[in-house]
């Protein structure tokens, strides 16, 4: 009886949202914000973890999903308000309203999601256990990362013309958006690639838990597993890209095939697999996808070295670094000296400051001691 109480009172709610027509960036046809607007919107569930069913409309309003009607993916609402979702919706599902032009089916990243399930990262979108550490899709497609700007619409002189047969304006902003998009490169750069990576690599308390899960369930992790993020930094490849420069290696393209990279990059596979691009038989050919001279000798430079702690971990490694560290502050305490002596003799000299017209040196000594010949 309360329920149903409640269900007319939510109908009589949305007919008069409807009715006071909410301005989102979005359209609500389905009046799911009349809930799911508000920030305290959530539960904990029998497991004692908490869900937040909370939208935020004008981050969704900016989403690449922001078209799509809510039902298309929560195809098993069915009536408002609904009752509890066991089973959520997956980045697998189906679009009921897109059908993809080339097939004619319901749209679906089913295929890009299929190749997720079986790589390294793979993991149900409920987790348990330490399968809650991986990343779901969500972890690395997040819109305001991964997605460039819309702020500009397209050209005038594209939608003039495209206009003239397609006759909707909006169609043709909306697909010249999507499309451009795509045509242009997305890729993230190898400085936030390295950021995204280190995000869960350099975690030491994950990765301290799944070594001992490891350990108790006689399961083998990669060589470099433990300390794969922080000898990534002390490499060259993470010192160059930290410091921006753009065609150093970062994670990505090493870790994933270039043959159809936007799909390959979702089938992330472990050293010891055969089919990853970092396993002993293919890290030759990885290797020259930059170093187009590289052989096998080359190959066996290590990008992963064990981190420089310590001097029982690598004494040549360990001294070598000490000693360029020694001479690098010597060196920056000199330059620094010189400068101090040579300004110093400068305002001996009578030579003021004078920013304007270039360097002070050669300007006439107020104390007779000009060094202009």
């Amino acid at each position: 009886m309360e329920y149903r109480k409640l269900k007319i009172y939510l109908q009589i709610l949305v007919l008069m949202s409807v009715s006071h027509g909410a301005a989102y960036a979005f359209e609500d046809d389905e009046g799911c914000l009349l809930c799911h607007k508000y920030p305290k919107m959530g539960r904990i569930t029998e497991e004692g973890a908490r869900r937040s069913y909370y939208v935020m409309p004008h981050v969704f309003g900016s989403t690449v999903h922001r078209n799509v009607p809510c039902k298309d993916c929560h195809s098993y609402i069915k009536e408002l308000p609904h009752r509890e979702v066991k089973n959520g919706v997956t980045c697998d599902s189906e679009c009921h309203s897109i059908k993809n032009p080339a097939t004619g089916k319901n749209f679906s990243h089913k295929s890009i999601y299929e190749k997720y399930e079986k790589s390294a990262h793979g993991r149900e979108k409920i987790a348990k256990g330490h399968d809650q550490d991986k990343p779901y899709c969500v972890t690395c497609h997040t819109n305001p990362i991964y997605n460039p700007k819309e702020d500009q619409g397209p050209p005038p002189r594209i939608t003039q013309r495209c206009v003239i047969c397609h006759e909707d304006e909006k169609f043709v902003t909306n697909w010249y958006k999507h499309t451009s998009r795509r045509i242009n490169e997305v890729k993230r750069s190898p400085k936030e690639v390295m950021e995204l990576c280190t995000s869960c690599h350099g975690d030491k308390r994950l990765i301290e838990r799944h070594m001992k899960a490891a350990e108790k369930e006689g399961r083998e992790l990669g060589d470099k597993y433990a300390f794969a993020a922080e000898s990534y930094q002390q490499s060259f490849h993470g010192k160059v890209v930290k410091y921006g420069f753009t065609k150093a290696a970062s994670c990505l393209d090493c870790h994933a095939d270039n043959d159809n990279y936007y799909m390959n990059v979702h089938d992330i596979r472990p050293s010891r697999d055969p089919a990853s691009s970092v396993h002993k038989d293919n890290v030759t050919k990885t290797c020259q996808r930059c170093h187009t001279r590289a052989d096998e000798k080359y190959a066996q430079l290590d990008p992963h070295p064990t981190p420089v702690t310590e001097e029982e971990n690598n004494n040549f490694r360990y001294y070598s670094n000490l000693i360029y560290g020694w001479i690098g502050d010597v060196v920056l305490v000199l330059l620094i000296g010189l400068a101090a002596f040579e300004t110093i003799g400068r305002r001996r000299d009578g030579v003021g400051w004078h920013l304007r017209k270039g360097s002070t040196w050669w300007r006439k000594s107020k104390r007779g001691r000009d060094r202009v010949k």
